[in-house]
């Protein structure tokens, strides 16, 4: 039995990550996070204490002051360092960074200098480490005007308002059934060999921002309709189960 801690266990991805898991009792037992342990050191030490392998997921995306998105990220990376020195526990660590981590961003930053302070913690004491990086992730469970522009699209749309598209670009996207099926046994490979790699997840799908709200409208538009919406491949049913996911927020 593993006993694995997920930082950041309410957010979209630490969501949808503790209800995987979940359908494997006899691999994984998940040890309860709360956000607030982060500001209480002896909640921390107690959390990592417990854990076999913690996943960190926990991190500021954006903020409107400058500097604050990366001292709030490298804070929590310096005070689950700190909590598991502190409890003399080495367990392996997991990481999630983004294609983000090069392009010079506060956010892009801290993903690159998080990565190499828990990288060469994990090294120091023998543990693994495993760092995945992200492309644009959708799925239920994303924050609206937060994690994803679909959420925001989504959540626009079953509440009667017009989403705009301020950039078409091409975006590499991926849903977070498939990013799931490649973490669990990315997790075990770690874990059984106490390596030290990194997991580039490609992305499923590459769309424009235009394609993607096209396809949302549909859906919208054929419900108002009275009609069920046309599912014509998978990324249709990957947009629709994350439309319908907005539906009681």
């Amino acid at each position: 039995m593993i006993k694995i801690g997920i930082t950041g266990q309410s957010g979209f991805i630490g969501t949808n990550l503790f209800n995987r898991l979940q359908r494997y009792p006899d691999i994984f037992q998940i040890i309860p996070f709360s956000d607030s342990f982060f500001e209480r050191e002896e909640d921390l030490r107690k959390f990592v204490s417990q854990c076999d392998a913690i996943v960190h997921l926990a991190a500021m995306m954006r903020s409107p002051k400058e500097g604050e998105v990366y001292a709030t990220n490298m804070s929590l990376i310096n005070s689950l360092i700190s909590a598991v020195e502190t409890e003399k526990v080495y367990p392996d660590l997991f990481f999630a960074s983004s294609i983000q981590e090069n392009n010079g961003s506060e956010y892009g930053r801290c993903k690159l200098d998080g990565k190499k302070l828990l990288c060469d913690w994990a090294i120091k004491h023998g543990s693994g480490f495993g760092c995945m990086v992200f492309p644009n992730l959708f799925g239920p469970y994303a924050k609206p005007n937060s994690h994803s522009f679909i959420a925001t699209f989504c959540y626009k749309l079953i509440h009667n308002d017009t989403p705009v598209v301020i950039n078409d670009n091409l975006i590499p996207l991926k849903y977070i059934d498939s990013v799931l099926d490649e973490l669990v046994p990315f997790f075990q490979h770690i874990m059984s060999s106490k390596s030290i790699e990194e997991l580039k997840l490609k992305p499923d799908y590459e769309l424009k921002v235009t394609e993607v709200l096209s396809i949302l409208k549909s859906f919208c538009d054929s419900e108002k309709k009275g009609s069920i919406p046309i599912i014509r491949n998978q990324v249709d049913m990957d947009l629709y189960t994350t439309y319908n996911s907005y539906k009681d927020k």
